[in-house]
C-alpha cells in the first residue's frame, strides 16, 4: 500500500469535475478514507483521479490532513503489465473507461471501481 506521498506527484488519468472533488474532499474529512484504494503504476494513475485531486486540495488546504499519511493506494504495475504483455499492447493503448478485462482474477475484483 502507499500514502499519498508516494502518488502525489502522478498526473491525473482523466478530467475531473471540480464539483465530484470537492463533494469526495468533504466526505474524506468526516469520513476518513473509505472504499477502494487508488491503483496507479510506475506509469501513472489507474483509477482515482478525483480521489487524488481531493487530497491534494486536503494537502493544500491544511484542513485534518491525518488522511494523507493513511495507506491510500496500491501499485498494480505487475497486474497492467502481464495485461499488456498477454495482449500484445503499451500503456498508451489502455482503455482507462473500461478495466474489467485487465484486473479479471486478481484481488481488484474485491472493490467495485466505476470505471467497470
Amino acid at each position: 500500500m502507499a500514502t499519498y506521498f508516494d502518488i502525489s506527484s502522478l498526473p491525473l488519468v482523466n478530467d475531473v469535475d471540480e464539483n465530484k472533488v470537492s463533494e469526495i474532499k468533504k466526505s474524506i474529512l468526516k469520513n476518513g478514507w473509505k472504499g477502494a484504494p487508488i491503483l496507479y503504476t510506475n506509469m501513472g494513475l489507474v483509477t482515482g483521479s478525483h480521489r487524488l485531486a481531493a487530497l491534494r486540495e486536503i494537502e493544500e488546504t491544511e484542513d485534518d490532513d491525518d488522511v494523507l499519511f493513511e495507506d491510500v493506494a496500491e501499485d498494480v504495475t505487475d497486474i497492467v503489465n502481464d495485461y499488456c504483455e498477454k495482449n500484445d499492447m503499451t500503456w498508451d493503448e489502455l482503455d482507462f473507461s473500461y478495466l474489467r478485462e485487465i484486473f479479471a482474477g486478481t484481488w481488484v475484483e474485491e472493490y467495485e471501481i466505476r470505471e467497470w
